[in-house]
């Protein structure tokens, strides 16, 4: 039997190995095998609904759809079957004669790859979104763990004002939950069923798609068929909701590595999470975390092919479409993998507290030294010129601010007083912040309760 459903159109077509090879996507589109069974099931019910087949005809095809079903996935070879669709029909006939070729009637392969791949996605964003969850309940754990660690905050690179380290691995959980919000609301564009759209049409056949609707889970079904086999934007936009989480992974993996450097020191890593050099045997490399941050760089290429076989097609459905199947498979997989490393990786590590405190420049203090000015009522931008002074004083001296002497602070200002020296403390400069989302002790743990109410609702 011909590995194609269409076959008998050209009765005397010579078939070419390399054409046909070329035009075929059993390779490429196999991955959606089981929600072509899924929707070939439901399909079959829909007609018996419309008395296209019979009760019998129906129980017939179902239970030869679990016999493909088992073939396929015993081992079976499917390589000389033009696409996934293909498979399962001919198998079908194979399996239960004449009535397997009734499956088909009124309905369009351009309407089951579109609901295969939605059927596809609804599965693999939950899963998603419960690997992204897994990565927050990571840094949530990490953060209670070191609830009074400190350490130097960074910008441009360059030590800006002492923050909590539990505040600093927070601001990787709230990234990751706009992008399980963005992954929630792409899913509801995914949730639409495209089965009974027909070529592009529609069908003749009185088939309930509300019923095929509720059958296989959908929210809705789509209001226009040539739109409903054409559409590939829910793949657009699953795959960029994935980019953003998958940068902002890469980011944290980023900091980690620095982090972890011998320069830095601030954090630990597992072994399990570090490799050594084939030369060097002193090195312990954060392959792990090089890896996430390398990981967007798949997603971002996937997502421009995919950009680019949309440009411009015509309506409605075009064999360009094929070649989306790649850029959905590799790009859910691929972020699954990264997904589930993040979290394992996030529970390997732990800061070297003492590492993070010494770390810490007493230039930091330079803000907090405003605020000590402005508490006795200079203005803002006056007490940030005095103690920028201040600053270029101490570089121009060779010390350090704290070194400085209460006379060399009252040569700049005279508010200046013996408690001046408080301020260089990491704890009192922490302590001293007041607004809600700051790195103020009472503000993280308001964060960290914030963050396990998120989490409790996904589960």
């Amino acid at each position: 039997m011909s590995g194609t459903v269409w076959s008998e159109r050209f009765a005397h077509r010579k078939s070419d190995p390399t054409l046909d090879a070329f035009n075929a996507s059993v390779g490429k589109d196999l991955f959606l095998f089981d929600a072509e069974i899924k929707a070939s099931a439901a399909y079959a019910r829909g007609l018996e609904r419309a008395a296209v087949l019979t009760k019998e005809e129906l129980a017939a095809i179902l239970a030869g759809l679990d016999k493909v079903d088992n073939r396929v996935k015993a081992g079976e070879k499917v390589d000389r079957f033009e696409d996934v669709h293909a498979v399962v029909e001919i198998l079908l006939t194979e399996e239960i004669g004449e009535t397997g070729k009734k499956l088909h009637t009124g309905r369009s392969r351009n309407e089951q790859v579109a609901t295969d791949e939605r059927l596809y996605l609804k599965e693999k964003i939950a899963g998603i979104l419960d690997a992204v969850t897994e990565i927050q309940r990571s840094l949530v754990r990490l953060a209670e763990a070191h609830p009074d660690a400190v350490m130097p905050g960074y910008t441009h690179l360059q030590q800006g004002q002492c923050i909590l380290f539990a505040h600093y691995i927070l601001s990787f959980f709230w990234p990751l939950e706009r992008g399980k919000a963005r992954l929630e609301e792409t899913l509801k564009r995914v949730d639409v069923l495209p089965l009974g759209s027909g070529a592009l049409a529609g069908s003749t056949i009185t088939i309930d798609r509300r019923f095929l609707m509720e059958i296989l889970g959908f929210r809705t079904v789509t209001e226009n068929s040539c739109d409903a086999v054409s559409d590939r934007s829910f793949i657009l936009e699953t795959l960029f909701d994935l980019s953003l989480i998958l940068i902002d992974l890469g980011r944290m993996a980023e900091d980690f590595i620095i982090f972890a450097s011998a320069e830095f020191g601030f954090l630990r890593l597992d072994d399990s999470i570090a490799t050594s050099s084939s030369l060097m045997p002193q090195k312990k490399n954060p392959d792990i975390f090089e890896l996430v941050r390398a990981a967007p760089a798949r997603l971002f290429g996937g997502l421009c092919q995919l950009f680019m076989i949309l440009k411009s097609l015509p309506s409605t459905y075009d064999k360009d479409l094929q070649e989306d199947k790649g850029p959905l498979f590799r790009g859910i997989e691929d972020s699954f993998e990264v997904l589930r490393v993040a979290a394992l990786a996030v529970d390997r590590i732990a800061p070297n507290e003492e590492r993070m405190r010494a770390a810490i420049n007493p230039a930091l203090f330079a803000t907090d030294l405003i605020d000590y000015l402005m508490d006795r009522k200079i203005p803002f931008r006056d007490a940030h010129g005095i103690v920028g002074r201040i600053v270029e004083h101490a570089e121009t001296a060779g010390k350090r601010l704290p070194d400085l002497g209460l006379e060399d602070f009252r040569k700049f200002h005279p508010a200046f007083g013996p408690d001046v020296f408080g301020v260089f403390d990491p704890n009192v400069s922490i302590a001293r912040k007041k607004t809600e989302g700051s790195t103020a002790p009472e503000s993280v743990r308001l964060q960290v309760e914030r963050a396990k109410q998120c989490l409790s609702r996904t589960v």
